[in-house]
């Protein structure tokens, strides 16, 4: 890990809701909206916190020592936590090359990053910058073509893991998006200009890195058309459900770990599994796709029982604290993604954001284990 002050930084940024009142203040409002919010009235994005509240954790103190120790093995992989960080569309709207940024701090803290098909950052790229630690989030399209060589792509840059989302038959309509006129180009108007102008670094480091693209997608856009018409195109191109033909496709092209995200419905954990994914993302995409969704924490127990102690689970969708990831693996989950945190990490300190995030998570994680006595992420389970 590289050498960075953590005890200085952490005087001025001590938790992840110091780092998200600190890039609310560093970024443009459309780009932060775009991390920060939700769909709708956000009562989904409310919903996830309440549930992580409410989830009650025992202390057991009158035991043997207990030092808490993070490392984990995961699909094979031995990571420093029990986290990784998510997938975020858009990505350099948060802070220009943030993808790259992210990549190289999970190098640096041995975690996983897992780069989205629509981040403004090629999986060319962040292969290369993350090696094994990099992962790639699959949006299935509607042309079998171009997902055959987007994970032909994937395997020739030697990533070995793949997680394919399911939970976006439908592009998002979020308010707060609409409101800002945010698009890929972004719509220049009086108010995203005199929001850029009063984030200056942003403006600088964006006009130096130039207009942020799909660059995932982009090699499929026929030549010679615009940013906007291309944009259209992708939208277009993405719509329609992950049908159980699609999704043994993926199965069938991809011989590295497959694991599928979104699921709420105990009968597609059931479908994932028996198509053969090696791992499931409990996952309400963050509370940004149906505003009636249930939080993952309420539905882990239904699924869990049906796919069985033996399948690895993933749980993401609300994580603000090392406190939240104890609550989701205590509650069932192997795994915990978080994205948001270390979004706003990268859009508050840039690329040492990524290993402030770290070990923020971290330190809190054994602080709540060492109340809790639990020894290592395995141990904590309540049930």
């Amino acid at each position: 890990m590289s050498d960075i002050d953590h005890i200085a930084l952490s005087k001025r940024y001590p938790t992840i809701a110091s780092l998200q009142k600190a890039a609310r203040w560093r970024i443009p409002k459309f780009a932060y909206d775009y991390l920060s919010g939700g769909i709708d009235n956000e009562v989904a994005l409310d919903r996830n916190r309440q549930t992580l509240n409410e989830l009650i954790l025992k202390p057991h103190v009158i035991i043997d020592e207990v030092i808490p120790d993070l490392a984990t093995s995961f699909l094979g992989q031995e990571f420093s936590a029990p986290f990784g960080i998510a997938p975020i569309g858009l990505s350099g709207l948060i802070w220009p090359n943030a993808a790259r940024m992210m990549a190289r701090g999970a190098v640096e803290t041995n975690i996983p990053y897992c780069l989205s098909t629509v981040a403004t950052t090629s999986l060319e790229k962040i292969a290369g910058d993350a090696g094994p630690n990099a992962w790639f989030q699959l949006y299935i399209v509607n042309d079998e073509t171009i997902n055959r060589d987007i994970i032909a792509r994937a395997k020739q840059s030697n990533y070995k893991t793949i997680i394919v989302t399911v939970d976006v038959p439908y592009l998002a309509r979020r308010p707060k998006d609409i409101a800002n006129g945010l698009s890929v180009p972004p719509s220049i108007g009086v108010k995203s200009v005199l929001q850029t102008a009063m984030a200056p670094l942003w403006a600088f480091d964006t006009l130096r890195a130039g207009m942020p693209e799909f660059e995932n997608l982009t090699p499929y856009v026929e030549p010679g058309q615009d940013l906007r018409s291309a944009s259209h195109y992708i939208s277009a191109l993405a719509r329609g459900h992950v049908t159980l033909d699609k999704l043994k496709l993926v199965r069938e092209l991809w011989p590295g770990k497959m694991i599928v995200k979104g699921i709420l419905d105990e009968r597609d954990a059931k479908t994932a599994k028996d198509v053969g994914a090696d791992a499931i993302i409990v996952s309400n995409h963050g509370g940004r796709q149906i505003d009636s969704a249930p939080s993952p924490l309420s539905v882990i127990d239904r699924v869990r029982k049906t796919v069985g102690k033996d399948m690895p689970i993933i749980m993401d969708s609300g994580v603000r604290s090392g406190l939240d990831v104890v609550r989701m693996l205590a509650s069932g989950a192997d795994f915990v993604m978080a994205g948001r945190a270390f979004g706003f990490g990268t859009a508050a300190l840039g690329k040492i954001g990524v290993q402030h995030v770290h070990h923020i998570l971290s330190e809190e994680m054994i602080s709540a284990m060492s109340q809790l006595g639990f020894a290592s992420p395995a141990d904590c389970k309540i049930n």
